[in-house]
C-alpha cells in the first residue's frame, strides 16, 4: 500500500510525465493507490481557488476515483500525537497536514509517494521520492 502525496496528484493532474509513470509503475506492479483525506481537502482547496474553474474542480473528482481514501481514525490521531512534538523538538517539524498524512500512512503500513524530501524525516515512514 502506497500513500500518494498531494505534490504527486497534482503532477498527475497536469500530466506530468514522470508522476504519471510513476503512478502506472506502482500499479503494474500490484500496489493498492491511496492518499488521505488531508490530500483530498488540499486538492479541492486547489480547485476552488479563484483562479481555477469547473473544470478544474471536475478533474479533481475524476482523478480521486482512482485511490483509496484513508481516513483519519484512531490510529493516525495516536501516531499524529506522538509524531508531531517529537519532530518539533528535533527541529524537524513538516507542517501539521503533512504530519497528519505521514501519520495516516504509518497508522495503515503505508510507504509515501512525494515530491517532498521533508517526509523522510519521519521515523518509520517508507518515503519514496518522485
Amino acid at each position: 500500500m502506497i500513500v500518494i502525496d498531494t505534490s504527486v496528484l497534482i503532477d498527475a493532474l497536469h500530466r506530468k510525465e514522470a508522476a504519471l509513470r510513476k503512478i502506472r509503475e506502482l500499479e503494474m506492479k500490484g500496489e493498492t493507490l491511496c492518499t488521505t483525506q488531508i490530500n483530498v481537502l488540499e486538492l479541492y482547496k486547489g480547485a476552488y481557488s479563484p483562479s481555477k474553474s469547473e473544470a478544474a474542480l471536475e478533474k479533481v473528482k475524476k482523478l480521486l476515483k482512482a485511490f483509496v481514501v484513508l481516513t483519519i481514525d484512531e490510529d493516525a490521531c495516536d501516531i499524529f500525537g506522538e509524531l508531531s512534538p517529537e519532530l518539533r523538538r528535533r527541529g524537524e517539524a513538516i507542517g501539521d497536514f503533512d504530519e497528519l498524512i505521514a501519520s495516516i500512512a504509518l497508522a495503515n503500513e503505508a510507504a509515501i509517494l512525494s515530491g517532498d524530501s521533508h517526509f523522510r524525516r519521519v521515523p518509520g515512514l517508507k518515503a519514496v521520492l518522485l
